[in-house]
């Protein structure tokens, strides 16, 4: 029989949460791929982001309505669901939550995987290995169970309740199986598929930090990362980040998708060297990029400093609450003048770099490139860009000349141009001259004009 224990919720974090990824989930790409019965609820709703919603009250033309999985009554043996996880991964636990099911909640579950790397298995399987035996459940309620973290890595987790009845949630934590390309590529070290976690976040009352690592760009704010309203002086909130693989950075993106008025002011990236999965108080944080203001539903892209020749495993992102004005945010939000208070809502973080076994052979190369540009350049505030019917002005890349959108426009990757951390180069997606003529920019050149103008040059489709 399988061994196990039961985790207390107040030890969620440390023992799940902060120590694996749910790599059950949907966000990751997670999905159902085949389920004994789910007559009475529709078992995707299992992996589901969102926390089990109550439906009471509400009716169907099979019954109740329940946002989880119920199956029909007076099963002989039992139900099951078979679920592919987003990510291969060793794992560590499971949460299996019954809200909202008060009388019809499966009395008992278990849980059994395997490794497949092509296809689905069958609920027969000789390949299934138990990982968690029959264990008894209550009404809605959340049951945390851990066990030692698995020697090899699974592709499949099948859900056994006995004999029937309905589950809100199952998620199952584990570290991920990264698959990483040759070592001398640069990658996103923090991303949840190269195996990066976040272990400690000062305040998710908005959104959850993990959700910082996700793929894609999300759909709204919900998939991101946002801190409750700060009041105080001086209020600033961080999450720490365990990288994939220690590695040397080299420049980072921080992305504000969809927080148009709740972005923060500005933010700080420092890292750190440490074989704990949290770093103690003692460490000492290197600032690799010093405090620098962010813009509303948008990509950012800075250089990283302090990163030549060192080896990081963790960073911690700091930001910062401050007093902006909302006309900058630009006329097309339709909002007016007056001062606010910019609180923490980020979407996405992608942390750039090299694993470090490749840190020798590169450094030996990138230790006789130059690390600036040739020109110092301001935080910019007109961008002039040379296009398709010539000359467009824009204020912040957000107001434009006879209604034509003027884009921040995206920089070229690190290795071909070096630019220093304070400008923002964002948006992919741009219309120049003509208001459906759409184009992607790549930078082919940059010059400056001005203290506060840069000539870009994009190619020409």
């Amino acid at each position: 029989m399988a061994k196990y224990h039961v985790i207390d919720f107040e030890d969620f974090q440390t023992k799940l949460g902060a120590a694996g990824t749910e790599l059950s989930s949907v966000a990751l790409g997670g999905k159902v791929v085949a389920v004994s019965d789910d007559f009475f609820a529709d078992v995707t709703n299992l992996i589901k982001v969102e926390p089990s919603q109550s439906l009471k009250g509400q009716f169907g033309p099979n019954g109740a309505l329940f946002d989880g999985w119920e199956s029909r009554r007076h099963n002989p043996t039992f139900d099951w669901c078979i679920i592919k996880l987003g990510t291969p991964g060793h794992i560590i636990g499971f949460d299996i939550d019954t809200a909202h099911f008060n009388g019809n909640e499966a009395p008992q579950a278990s849980v059994e995987a395997l490794f497949m790397s092509e296809g689905d298995p069958t609920q027969t399987d000789e390949r299934w290995e138990e990982l968690l035996p029959k264990v008894n459940l209550g009404p809605s309620s959340r049951h945390l169970y851990g066990i030692e973290k698995t020697p090899r890595s699974y592709t499949h987790v099948k859900l056994n309740m006995y004999p029937d009845g309905g589950i809100g949630r199952f998620r199952v934590y584990g570290e991920v199986s990264p698959i990483f390309p040759e070592a001398s590529k640069a990658i996103d070290l923090a991303h949840v598929f190269s195996g990066g976690r976040v272990v400690y976040v000062s305040n998710q009352h908005f959104g959850i930090g993990p959700n910082l690592l996700l793929p894609g760009r999300g759909k709204d704010m919900g998939d991101g990362w946002e801190t409750r309203r700060s009041r105080l002086p001086g209020h600033k909130d961080f999450v720490v980040i365990r990288l994939g693989a220690p590695g040397v950075l080299e420049e980072v993106e921080i992305d504000t998708a969809h927080f148009k008025g709740n972005f923060p002011e500005s933010c700080e990236l420092q890292a750190t060297r440490t074989g704990s999965t949290i770093p103690h108080d003692d460490v000492t944080w290197t600032t690799i990029l010093s405090r620098t203001k962010l813009g509303p539903h948008r990509r950012h892209f800075f250089q990283l400093e302090n990163v030549l020749g060192q080896i990081y495993t963790h960073v911690r992102l700091t930001i910062y609450p401050g007093e902006y004005s909302v006309k900058a945010l630009g006329s097309m939000m339709g909002l007016t003048h007056r001062p606010a208070r910019a609180d923490g809502g980020i979407k996405r973080i992608r942390v750039i770099g090299r694993r470090a076994e490749a840190h020798k052979e590169s450094a030996e190369v990138e230790a006789h490139e130059p690390t600036t540009t040739p020109f110092k350049v301001p935080p910019p505030q007109t961008i002039a860009l040379n296009g398709i019917n010539g000359h467009v002005n824009g204020i912040n890349g957000i107001n434009g000349i006879n209604g034509h959108h003027v884009p921040v426009v995206k920089r070229r990757p690190s290795d071909l141009l070096r630019i220093p951390a304070p400008i923002d180069f964002a948006c992919v997606e741009t219309q120049i001259g003509e208001p459906n003529n759409k184009m992607d920019c790549e930078i082919l050149d940059l010059e400056q004009l001005g203290r506060d103008i840069l000539k870009v040059k994009v190619p020409l489709f």
